[in-house]
């Protein structure tokens, strides 16, 4: 395992952005159910999603036959992955998280593809890791964001629009049925009213 180093999952887009997970665990569960250890709610996300295993090179990511999908870097996984720091990891369409590595180990291992420049890295000069609830993650350069991540409407949430109308609509009907019977004394007329007060 790297010397000194610490890991973190940083939400980039999804219910709260900038947030932290800190993984200190060997085995980190990550789903929209309570029991996992990382709770994302989000319909997109399965109940239980994914699973993140310690390594001697950091974590594996694992996709746990969920709905949605995971993604690593955009490539839908299918097979476990061993993560790298500033990874993508999508769960779903509509959750983007980054793998970080913290720490001072980190800094002796990152090496500049040849015939490039160096490039800067805040994280690998960072203090060590404070808890969740402490100042969001650093700033990073934004991404322009491909069709995969733009914003996609909640499918459900237009399911349920579309049968309310719809019901709406049969209720007014049935209203303005009943009121026409009554203001025209169309009683007389309708089969099953007539047999009743025969």
């Amino acid at each position: 395992m790297q010397s000194g180093a610490s890991y973190r999952l940083v939400v980039r887009r999804g219910p709260q952005p900038n947030q932290q997970f800190l993984l200190t665990r060997d085995t980190v569960t990550l789903g929209r159910d309570i029991t996992n250890d990382i709770v994302i709610n989000d319909p997109e996300v399965s109940r239980h999603h994914a699973r993140l295993i310690r390594t001697p090179n950091g974590y594996t990511f694992e996709d746990l036959r969920s709905t949605n999908g995971s993604f690593i870097n955009r490539q839908r996984l299918s097979t476990p992955y061993q993560l790298n720091n500033g990874d993508l990891i999508g769960l779903g369409e509509t959750i983007t998280v980054v793998y970080e590595v913290v720490g001072e180990g980190i800094a002796q291992t990152m090496v500049a593809p040849s015939g490039s420049a160096p490039q800067p890295a805040p994280i690998a000069s960072a203090p060590a890791p404070r808890p969740v609830s402490a100042a969001p993650a650093p700033a990073m350069p934004a991404e322009p964001m491909g069709e995969e991540e733009s914003f996609q409407p909640d499918r459900n949430r237009w399911i349920v629009i579309g049968c309310g109308v719809l019901t709406l609509l049969l209720c007014c009907a049935l209203i303005g049925a009943a009121v026409a019977v009554d203001s025209l004394n169309l009683y007389s007329q309708i089969p099953i009213i007539r047999d009743i007060f025969r």
